[in-house]
């Protein structure tokens, strides 16, 4: 929560993001997608969507990008050394039968249910 209150003003995000925030969701999202289809098409206007879906986007997080995009905004540096330094201690061993796999590092994602997880997905 200390480096979330550090890099408060630089994790500001534009009101029209819906993922990765607290509060907001889908159904934000499609009212605000219903609402600016139907303002353009009462006007008589064609409308074009794209959509996106970034539903792993947790298990996906280049670590060099994430770090990189963070250094891009302005992070302090400090805040990013701490980042790195606890993600390059993240291993993972798959336990099957009783038995433990050896340790493999952890190249890419990011905490699930970290407080630090949510704001830093939308710099990437």
């Amino acid at each position: 929560m200390v480096i979330l209150d550090i890099s408060n003003d630089i994790l500001s995000t534009d009101t029209l993001q819906f993922g990765f925030k607290d509060k907001v969701g889908c159904t934000d999202a499609i009212f605000t997608l219903k609402s600016t289809i139907s303002y353009f098409t009462d006007r008589g206007s064609s409308v074009f969507v794209a959509s996106l879906d970034i539903s792993k986007a947790f298990d996906s997080v280049n670590h060099f990008k994430l770090y990189s995009s963070l250094l891009r905004v302005g992070t302090p540096v400090m805040v990013i050394d701490v980042l790195c330094d606890w993600y390059s201690k993240l291993s993972y061993a798959v336990k099957w039968n009783g038995a433990i796999s050896q340790q493999v590092a952890v190249g890419s994602g990011v905490r699930q249910g970290s407080c630090l997880s949510r704001p830093f997905l939308v710099f990437l």
